[in-house]
């Protein structure tokens, strides 16, 4: 309940600010390709499961720039699948686990020149990885797990026009432990 009080807090002062910061929201969206820092073994708990630990990520976020310098952002991460399958004999288990979050952020930018600029974000992040589990046509099982944690950035942006950009960054989430490399568009409004 107080993540929700504190993004709507957020989302009104923003909201409430004068009209002449019109052109100081934005909105990304950006796909990329995440790695899982786990093994199979992290996951389901049986020696030698082996992880496909590579995944298409994706992002789309809403932000405001308070200064040259400075934004706040509300991101969404679909930070990927993940296939895993070990085992011994007869008894292979095979699965994914599916990761996302969300979360707010603060963002330092770094201009350089008229069009390029450098930024960093740190933030608060909720994250969610939903793991299914098979063996064979015998059994199933699901488990979800959430966990809430910081979140980071670095990136650089080039802009060709006032409202049109595109970015590239690598992100992490620490609870999750997912390294996002993502490219994107960004449209100011």
């Amino acid at each position: 309940m107080k993540k929700v009080v504190i993004a709507l807090s957020l989302a009104a002062a923003l909201g409430a600010a004068p009209s002449a910061f019109a052109q100081a929201w934005y909105f990304g969206a950006g796909a990329g390709s995440g790695n899982l820092d786990a093994t199979g073994q992290d996951l389901t708990n049986i020696p030698n499961a082996q992880l496909k630990d590579n995944a298409t990520t994706y992002t789309a976020r809403l932000g405001y720039r308070f200064s040259r310098y400075g934004a706040f952002e509300l991101g969404y991460y679909d930070l990927g699948k993940y296939e895993f399958s070990g085992g011994s004999g007869a008894q292979l288990v095979t699965g994914s686990a599916k990761a996302k979050s969300y979360g707010i952020s603060v963002v330092g930018i770094a201009p350089i020149g008229q069009n390029f600029e450098l930024y960093s974000r740190l933030g608060y992040e909720e994250s969610e990885i939903k793991v299914n589990a098979n063996l064979g046509s015998v059994a199933t099982a699901n488990a979800s797990t959430r966990d809430s944690g910081a979140t980071y950035a670095v990136g650089a942006r080039w802009m060709f026009n006032p409202n049109f950009g595109i970015f590239a960054e690598w992100m992490r989430n620490d609870k999750i432990e997912v390294d996002s490399y993502l490219a994107g568009v960004d449209f100011r409004f």
